[in-house]
């Protein structure tokens, strides 16, 4: 084979490099004729998406009326700061930061803040709201500075706004920034910087005031500065809401509520707290609501909270975030003795006539005190004076399953069905309620019983194998065996005790302590149904779903949940005595004494031990009020607490009164008198120690009386007896006494001479 010359081998070389460049640029070349020539449209396309943009518009939420059309909460119009970071590069983004936080020059917006805004950003695709509600300078000096601030937007956004600040803030409820609900279902449409309703009725109703959102096309530069508006697709605005709400009424009872309770913290300086409801008897519609410490919607405004606000609403007692009208759990005290006196008229026949001996003190076990000594009393005497001995006899004759069964015929223990979020059940301590209560005792109790005998395993089998000699292990086997069965006879006894009802317990429920917890809108409306001759409807706020033009969507009405299985003159008796607490001689007389003889008041008074924690026993009362009026012809009722306000005619009384003004027009007419808090506790309302009157034919009332007021409430009212071979009880559900009980449970004396208490 023969040598090939050199200029051979450098033609062949030229020749392949000469294929390839070809070959490469007939590549370039139909790949540039695909582009220019057949895929043309789709390219052109992606040139034009590149300076366009889809910027979406926000639905003005719906507005929030009062039922004569005043509105409570509007939209007004803000400017957002909004950053999207999607083509920017790491350097890019951290320097488009730290130049905005110095524009912003807002301390809650720092670097940290908004990088831990952006980690947390699940759809890398959308802008993400760095500030609301950006001042006009903030907005100026973001547009002067563009250039160093690639990604940054400002757009224009409906924004919550309140005429009336905190008035109803509760019920109304805030909106804030969506978080887990977006992982929900009926949020898929919704965006990470969306605003959601969080509590009250902007939380319920979310899905009628959320509108559906627009779209803008507009054409921007490499800045992502708008140069044109190409196209708009109109949001949809969110529903209106008419509420049941009165404003007149509303503003009556937040104003007076803030004054008597100002007025009462001078004595009582705990007295910081409480909630208050008005239904209309007929329907349950909710014509005012108060939930203290006040709630102002703005402060949850699409804005972190500060660190005051943050502790108020959060972190200080008691905390300002819950709605305690709906949510808080009250012990009722004596406003919960007109369903012991119905059960009593109904499971244990007793006629409302039949008088009962009140020496000062119940003579059973655990001889819980009385008010005061008020004689001999009926039904009606025991209601206007609330008698504890008389309603201890009768709780324990009706016996606790009769009282379950008339406070569940009544909305106790059990939700309302309000259309507000977060509402509590409350405790009604009836048969259900301890089969199901009991259970969880006892699982709680084995537990940890369990592991106490655990513990003591662990502890004495480190012992045992430390020991030296078989009679130091057998001496410590043996100890280890008497502990156990101490513990097992301990369980026996605890589970006995705890898992059982007890006749105390039944006495305590007959006032309303021990167990009982309600809310103040189960109250009203447990009122209401008294003077709704046992008709109960269903509480609701929102009468009315109006569209954006004003067409009607969806009305409500009033629903009735039960009509109860009382007799009609059980109920008719229990009306009766309750227009006495406001008569000469009853608890609330000093509170209606100056009304016009055609608005009689049928009320009752309550004051309870809390057992909540803080609460210092025999010292520290909520204060209780229920009431309806006229009484003749119902047409509101009013339920409310006042957190340690000592008494119900003391406190809450007050505010019942002052709104019951306002809805009669009795303020046009000089008004009925101002809240003044005695001095001491008998200045206004002295215990009339005197024999009641006994006449059959209808409500007693003594005119010469002075009101009586319980100012003072006894020191062991509603508490448990704790002896020496019982295991300790819950103080958070039922205060103890100390004072180890009388033995000798009897039956109450038949006649006069038997009329003794047991020594």
């Amino acid at each position: 084979m023969g040598i090939q010359k050199p200029k051979t081998v450098l033609k062949h070389s030229l020749n392949i490099y000469l294929a390839i460049i070809i070959f490469i640029f007939a590549v370039i070349f139909i790949r540039l004729a695909w582009l220019q020539l057949i895929q043309t449209e789709i390219y052109q396309t992606k040139a034009v998406s590149n300076t366009m943009r889809w910027i979406p518009v926000e639905a003005p939420r719906g507005e929030i009326l009062a039922n004569d059309g005043q509105v409570l909460v509007t939209n007004r119009p803000v400017f957002n700061i909004s950053l999207n970071y999607l083509g920017l590069k790491d350097q890019d983004i951290d320097k488009v930061i730290q130049n905005l936080v110095v524009i912003l020059n807002d301390p809650e917006i720092t670097v940290e803040s908004i990088k831990a805004l952006l980690k947390g950003q699940n759809r890398l695709y959308e802008p993400i709201v760095i500030k609301r509600d950006a001042s006009m300078e903030v907005v100026t000096a973001i547009e002067e500075r563009r250039r160093e601030l690639p990604g940054v937007s400002v757009d224009a956004h409906p924004q919550r706004s309140y005429p009336f600040g905190s008035l109803a803030g509760h019920l109304l409820g805030y909106v804030h920034s969506i978080k887990e609900e977006i992982e929900q279902p009926g949020y898929e449409d919704y965006g990470m910087n969306d605003l959601v309703g969080k509590i009250g009725i902007e939380k319920m109703y979310e899905h009628y005031l959320n509108g559906k959102k627009g779209y803008r096309q507009v054409e921007v530069t490499s800045l992502n500065r708008p140069v044109r508006e190409v196209r708009e697709i109109p949001p949809i605005p969110g529903h209106k809401l008419v509420l049941t709400l009165n404003l007149k009424l509303q503003q009556a009872m937040e104003k007076s509520f803030d004054e008597v309770m100002l007025e009462v913290q001078k004595k009582y300086p705990k007295a910081k707290a409480g909630a208050a409801v008005l239904l209309d008897v007929k329907t349950s519609k909710v014509l005012a609501m108060v939930s203290r410490p006040s709630l102002n919607p703005d402060d949850f405004n699409g804005k972190p909270l500060s660190q005051d606000q943050a502790d108020y609403y959060f972190r200080i007692t008691p905390p300002a975030l819950s709605n305690r009208a709906i949510q808080g759990s009250y012990v009722p005290g004596s406003v919960f003795k007109p369903i012991v006196g119905m059960a009593a008229l109904s499971a244990a026949h007793i006629s409302p006539t039949e008088q009962v001996l009140c020496t000062g003190q119940y003579w059973n076990p655990p001889r819980i005190k009385c008010t005061g000594v008020h004689g001999r009393l009926n039904y009606y005497q025991a209601i206007a004076k609330s008698c504890n001995v008389y309603f201890q006899e009768m709780a324990r004759r009706a016996g606790i399953e009769a009282i379950g069964q008339v406070g569940l015929e009544f909305g106790l223990g059990e939700r309302t069905g309000i259309d507000l979020p977060f509402e509590s059940k409350g405790i009604l301590p009836h048969v259900g309620w301890q089969e199901e209560e009991f259970a969880s005792r006892r699982e709680s109790i084995n537990k940890r019983f369990d592991n106490k005998v655990e513990a003591l395993n662990d502890e004495y089998q480190g012992k045992i194998a430390a020991a030296v000699t078989d009679e130091e292990k057998k001496q410590l086997e043996r100890e280890l065996k008497n502990k156990k069965a101490s513990l097992e006879a301990q369980r026996r006894i605890e589970v006995e005790f705890n898992t059982s009802w007890h006749d105390f317990d039944t006495y305590n429920t007959g006032i309303g302590q021990g167990y009982n917890q309600y809310t103040v809108i189960q109250l009203a409306n447990y009122v209401a149904t008294i003077a709704n001759n046992g008709q109960r409807y269903k509480p609701y706020v929102v009468e009315k779903i109006l569209d954006a033009e004003g067409n009607l969507v969806q009305e409500f009405f009033p629903e009735l949940v039960m009509t109860s299985s009382l007799l009609p003159e059980i109920i008719e008796e229990t009306q009766k005595a309750m227009i006495t607490t406001s008569a000469p001689g009853g608890t609330a007389y000093s509170l209606f004494r100056n009304f016009p003889e055609q608005i009689k008041v049928a009320a009752k008074t309550g004051t309870a031990q809390p057992g909540r924690a803080g609460y210092v026993k025999n010292k520290d009362f909520d204060g209780l009020f229920i009431a309806y009026a006229p009484a003749d012809d119902p047409q509101i009722a009013f339920a409310g607490v006042m957190e340690y306000g000592n008494s119900g005619s003391g406190s809450i009384g007050h505010v019942c009164k002052a709104v019951f003004e306002e809805y009669f027009g009795l303020n046009e007419m000089g008004g009925t008198g101002t809240f003044h808090l005695p001095q001491s506790a008998n200045e206004t309302s002295p215990t009339n120690a005197g024999q009641p009157s006994t006449s059959e034919s209808e409500p007693p009332v003594n005119e010469n009386q002075s009101p009586v007021d319980e100012e003072q409430p006894p020191a062991n009212e509603g508490e448990r007896p704790v002896d020496e071979g019982q295991p300790p009880v819950n103080e958070e559900q039922s205060p103890t006494n100390e004072n180890e009980p009388a033995v000798n449970e009897g039956e109450f004396p038949t006649n006069e001479a038997e009329a003794q208490l047991p020594e």
